[in-house]
């Protein structure tokens, strides 16, 4: 959770000032754990290379993220990148929220990931794994002039929209687990907004002191809480409703939104 992040490096600009938010801030993912979260709900990414010149050169590629925080890839030996790699191993990859969005794409979240690519001798586990993501590369993944390769973070710069972004070391990174909510939270959202409009009502009100609410909808949803708008005669305003314990898997989500509800009805 926040009170527990891992920043990372002090030698890079800070973090700006975030919005003000009702009820339990403190109870949203660190940045870390959103950081692993977003290399888990994606699978391709802007990979920067270094030319022979010293210019950053700009690929697009897939990968898939492993247990350990690291990224597999699976490359040409005649692209570009390649070329650069095998020459400097250092790189970037850029990873965003690709979800579909009608408000300024600055505001959605972002990951920048430092570090080194080698490539493995020996991928058996790295294979499968990435083959389980893309199927469709085991067309070429046994081609001669292909290869699996492996990213292995060094730091990271998250940026969770406007006024949100923080340097994760890779410490901190590699300790933190991807959102156990990250592939469900669009049908848990999409639910709760179509079918449970009451229910957001009474979080925002009762539980992060929005009493003048007239209107809530859920904008997220993770392990720790619920994250809602809420529309009021002053104007709308961001409400963090925590769960009463985190979730440890997908199917605890519902028992977790209806047990909120039930406090709430117990303490009135």
């Amino acid at each position: 959770m926040t009170d527990t992040a891992g920043d990372g490096s002090n030698d890079h600009g800070g973090s700006a000032a975030a919005p003000t938010i009702a009820g339990d801030p403190s109870s949203f993912p660190n940045d870390a754990e959103l950081a692993r979260t977003l290399t888990h709900a994606n699978s391709r990414a802007t990979l920067s290379t270094l030319t022979s010149h010293g210019y950053p050169y700009g690929s697009v590629v897939s990968y898939v993220a492993t247990d350990n925080g690291s990224l597999v890839l699976l490359i040409s030996d005649v692209a570009e990148h390649t070329i650069n790699v095998r020459q400097d191993s250092r790189s970037s990859m850029l990873i965003a929220d690709d979800s579909p969005v009608e408000e300024d794409q600055l505001g959605k979240s972002r990951l920048t990931l430092l570090g080194r690519l080698s490539i493995l001798s020996n991928p058996g586990k790295e294979r499968e794994l990435y083959l389980r993501e893309h199927p469709y590369a085991s067309l070429y993944a046994d081609f001669s002039d292909f290869n699996f390769w492996l990213f292995e973070i060094k730091e990271c710069r998250y940026v969770g929209g406007f006024g949100h972004m923080s340097w994760v070391d890779a410490e901190n990174f590699i300790s933190a687990s991807p959102d156990v909510l990250h592939e469900s939270k669009e049908d848990i959202i999409r639910h709760m907004n179509n079918d449970h409009a009451d229910a957001n009502l009474t979080y925002v009100r009762s539980l992060a002191g929005l009493r003048e609410a007239t209107s809530a909808a859920m904008i997220d949803v993770d392990r720790y809480g619920m994250t809602l708008t809420a529309a009021s005669s002053d104007g709308s305003q961001i409400a963090r409703v925590p769960f009463l314990e985190p979730l440890t898997a997908p199917e605890q989500a519902q028992g977790a939104v209806i047990a909120l509800l039930e406090s709430v009805r117990g303490s009135s």
